[in-house]
């Protein structure tokens, strides 16, 4: 579609040409023949996802998000998010305001990715320990996160059932467990980090923590650090890291890091 990025359309290609998307789960709007709106149904994150418009009304865009709402199992709750840099940016946000009861605000922070000397510091892949370590660091951070989307799913999920369903989004593909790094002190984990390939040039961090009783000792910079070199060396030439508006002390570790602020991020969930 125009209104969407090079990267977007060719990673939405990809994920149809390979199997990883259904065009079954793939919903068009279509006028006179023409693509006006897309929506993507990931049924097992329960996420509607690659959403674009053409020149729609909030009204049209509202009605196809709706009719696509009914197709989805109500037991599952749906999000789907829109950034601020978005083409027809305002009339997403008024149509998801609309068709979403809860609205998270975050902030999207990019930096162009370069090797970074991180050999002083010890860091494995999550391969170096077993499901049972995984899944209790997973649970630890989550503790402390101030992620609010995560909050939200511990509270409806449950701790163990959200944090072992997130370990396995994480964790799903060899790439993905070759950039999941954990940081070591002696045979102490510190903290851990996930990067995942968004586009083939673009990669996201999937979750960042620090176990508690090591927390506010500049971790989450070195941990910043091993991300961005993971990431040039798996050729992502971007990095992309989401927070909380009020996640100040991740902000501060980005901007110190060297990430800029990109854009602002909305998060909607049906309950």
């Amino acid at each position: 579609m125009p209104s969407s990025s090079l990267a977007q359309n060719q990673a939405l290609a990809d994920s149809i040409a390979c199997g990883e998307i259904a065009l079954t789960d793939c919903y068009l709007l279509l006028e006179h023949d023409e693509v006006k709106a897309r929506a993507v149904i990931m049924k097992d994150i329960s996420y509607i996802g690659y959403l674009t418009i053409e020149a729609i009304t909030t009204k049209e865009l509202q009605t196809f998000l709706q009719e696509i709402q009914k197709e989805l199992n109500p037991k599952q709750n749906w999000f789907c998010d829109v950034y601020s840099d978005k083409k027809h940016f305002p009339i997403i946000q008024q149509a998801l305001h609309q068709c979403f009861a809860i609205c998270i605000e975050r902030e999207s922070y990019t930096i162009s990715t370069y090797p970074i000397d991180t050999s002083k510091y010890k860091h494995t892949d999550c391969t170096a320990i077993s499901d049972t370590q995984l899944l209790s660091l997973i649970k630890d951070a989550n503790e402390s996160t101030l992620d609010t989307s995560i909050q939200n799913s511990i509270r409806q999920e449950g701790s163990h059932a959200y944090a072992k369903q997130f370990l396995n989004e994480l964790t799903d593909s060899k790439e993905k467990r070759s950039m999941f790094r954990i940081l070591w002190h002696q045979e102490q984990i510190l903290g851990f980090v996930c990067v995942q390939r968004l586009s083939k040039e673009i990669g996201g961090i999937g979750y960042i923590g620090v176990r508690r009783q090591f927390q506010s000792h500049q971790y989450s910079s070195i941990l910043l650090q091993i991300a961005i070199t993971i990431a040039y060396q798996n050729k992502l030439n971007i990095l992309i890291a989401d927070i909380d508006k009020k996640n100040a002390p991740m902000r501060n570790n980005l901007l110190a890091t060297g990430f800029t602020k990109d854009c602002e991020q909305y998060v909607y969930y049906t309950y």
